[in-house]
């Protein structure tokens, strides 16, 4: 399996850099509780900041581009329910997994079953009006100008809505793809620590799994 850029990606998004992480012969599981301990520590060191939500540079980041379509990045609505009293979800351990370091570096990130991905994956720049089914099962339209991935037999996430319903992970996955989506330019260092970061929350739990991070950009 090829990681390929469009020479549309390449030219309206110079600076973009996709982080992918690969984890095999991880058998998926409800919850764990080394897991459950880590939400609640972070929960607290959320609540704990006094900052404001919008003043955090990767939420800034981010805005910069959800504002493009007068959107708010979801990561900043996530972290202020967390503030007044919501607790993370609990949906299995490799998407809480992901969504742990999601939460607390702030960088978008995508999981994926990867034995449901066909081919090479692609990602390129919506022309609007391309349609996939969202992981609620309803189907959502592309904007113009928004960042897509896309395998042999369609969209597999993009930027704005977020991942297809098709390769998401369930409780049958065993091996799993995480990409961090990031437009613009960053520091490599920040990708590369944030996917450690969910490879550690796994291996916390599947001692056995076997990995391969990769960084792709133009």
């Amino acid at each position: 399996m090829q990681i390929i850029l469009t020479p549309d990606l390449r030219m309206k998004y110079p600076e973009s850099i996709f982080g992918s992480l690969i984890v095999r012969e991880v058998p998926n599981k409800k919850m764990h509780e080394t897991l459950e301990i880590r939400k609640r520590d972070l929960e607290q060191k959320i609540r704990e900041d006094s900052e404001d939500v919008r003043n955090f540079d990767m939420i800034r980041y981010y805005n910069t581009y959800f504002k493009m379509w007068k959107k708010i990045y979801p990561i900043e609505y996530q972290i202020k329910t967390i503030k007044k009293g919501r607790q993370f979800p609990r949906v299995s351990v490799l998407v809480d997994s992901m969504f742990i370091a999601e939460l607390n570096n702030m960088i978008l990130t995508s999981g994926h079953d990867f034995d449901t991905i066909q081919g090479d994956l692609i990602f390129d720049v919506s022309k609007g009006g391309e349609q996939y089914l969202k992981i609620n099962g309803k189907k959502q339209e592309l904007k113009n100008g928004d960042i897509l991935l896309k395998d042999e037999e369609g969209i597999l996430a993009c930027i704005l809505y977020g991942p297809a319903r098709r390769t998401t992970i369930t409780s049958n996955t065993k091996n799993a793809l995480f990409f961090a989506w990031c437009p613009q330019s960053i520091k490599e260092e920040l990708v590369k620590t944030h996917l450690q970061e969910i490879l550690t929350n796994i291996n916390s739990i599947f001692s056995t799994s076997t990995s391969k991070v990769h960084l792709t950009r133009p």
